[in-house]
């Protein structure tokens, strides 16, 4: 009698199994949740004002830190009603000789948006401590004015005001294309041709979805939001997971870097001789 049942067990079974892959394959979570209205999703982010420290990787290997920090209220000076997105972190390099990591690159900053996600202004710094390198970068959307600053061993090499306009600020010559040329350093290139003409608030280009569902984190099922933020002149984007409350889970690029909020880090992130497993 039981041995009539095994065949359509089987049957079911593997076709249940087929779904499931198929599932997973052409249909990716992101696209199972239900979408939001992406404002929605930044209004409990800005709502939730506390900060997350998360860990940097690099194609599955550590390298470094970031913490993110989200917050809204008046502005004392002002009075006007501001959304405050806090940004910090390090790029690390291991070095076995003293078995400790060493700084390779350290940046912190703010952009302050208005309650309907326009720019306002943007403060950052840049310290790179192996070259004595220092930068720091303003831009105030009001006035459609910016500002960059940069020394190296405490002497000024490189100062631009928008306001101020002087020779020799064409495409070529401009302060981020001169700042990118700057010695052989990988470090240094990269702060140039991509860091820095990134925070170019007016050539900035993003689109924007967000979603709302259950995602998997650290084992565990999450109710979570998740935004894409899609530069569509450089075919690349952002992939942002917050918790309910607004809490940032992960962060993922199309460069091959990576964020996870430290409680979903696993310990092998933080051994040298054993390559991390992230899920």
């Amino acid at each position: 009698m039981l041995s009539r049942f095994i065949p359509p067990a089987i049957v079911l079974f593997w076709l249940g199994s087929v779904g499931w892959l198929s599932a997973v394959v052409w249909a990716p979570p992101g696209s199972r949740m239900a979408q939001v209205d992406p404002l929605e999703v930044y209004r409990v982010f800005f709502s939730w004002n506390d900060s997350a420290n998360m860990t940097l990787f690099e194609n599955g290997t550590r390298r470094g830190q970031i913490t993110v920090s989200g917050g809204s209220g008046n502005d004392p000076v002002t009075g006007k009603f501001a959304r405050i997105l806090s940004l910090s972190g390090s790029i690390e390099t291991y070095d076995p000789l003293s078995s400790s990591n060493l700084v390779d690159l350290f940046w912190k900053g703010t952009v302050a948006f208005s309650e309907a996600m326009a720019l306002q202004e943007t403060d950052f710094s840049v310290r790179i401590p192996g070259k004595e390198l220092s930068a720091q970068l303003q831009y105030t959307e009001s006035a459609k004015a910016g500002k960059i600053r940069v020394t190296m061993a405490g002497r000024e090499i490189l100062s631009f005001d928008s306001t101020t306009p002087g020779p020799g600020e064409g495409a070529a010559g401009s302060p981020l294309a001169m700042l990118g040329a700057m010695g052989g350093d990988s470090n240094l290139g990269a702060l140039g041709g991509l860091g820095l003409e990134a925070l170019n608030p007016s050539t900035m280009k993003l689109e924007t979805t967000a979603r709302m569902g259950n995602f998997n984190f650290g084992g565990r099922d999450m109710r979570s939001f998740f935004i894409t933020l899609r530069n569509p002149d450089h075919d690349q984007e952002i992939r942002v997971y917050l918790s309910e409350v607004g809490e940032p889970l992960k962060i993922e690029s199309d460069l091959g870097f990576e964020a996870i909020s430290e409680i979903f880090v696993p310990l092998d992130a933080y051994r040298r001789d054993v390559p991390p497993k992230i899920e």
